[in-house]
């Protein structure tokens, strides 16, 4: 008799493990951002973004390629020596953050001729390479794409 009573209670616990697993998975799905979600917040910050491609060898974080991006902006200087952004899109913010660390400890021994520049949010890592370390032209403008993505 002890038995058929438990043998609910156990059923009953397994449907809310997998039902709590279940959910999980599918915040982590419905909070994950893609390249155009990216894409479309920084185009409304008036950025001209022109896709590179993969040029040289841009640095893999956590097993993901970044997209390359030139970025420049009506009245900028030197229209033929453009900044760029690498977009590195990841599975979960575990991964992005995992990816940053990667990429933090690459940066402790490099030289560079442009400065990176690390924006974060949710599975998304921007790294913006500056021409410059002291006044780099598109920080606010990214700044503001990422607080208005959703």
């Amino acid at each position: 008799m002890m038995i058929s009573k438990i043998k609910p209670i156990v059923f009953i616990l397994i449907c809310l493990f997998a039902l709590n697993g279940c959910s999980k998975d599918i915040e982590n799905i419905e909070n994950k951002f893609t390249l155009d979600d990216v894409l479309r917040e920084l185009e409304s910050q008036e950025l001209d973004l022109v896709s590179f491609g993969i040029t040289g060898y841009p640095l893999k974080l956590n097993d993901v390629v970044p997209e390359v991006y030139s970025v420049e902006t009506p009245g900028q200087e030197d229209p033929y020596n453009p900044e760029f952004i690498h977009f590195y899109i990841f599975d979960s913010d575990k991964d992005r953050i995992n990816g940053t660390k990667e990429f933090n400890k690459h940066m402790e021994s490099a030289h560079f001729t442009t400065f990176p520049f690390l924006y974060e949010k949710r599975n998304v890592l921007i790294v913006y390479w500056s021409q410059t370390k002291d006044n780099p032209l598109f920080t606010k403008p990214i700044e503001t794409a990422l607080e208005q993505l959703k």
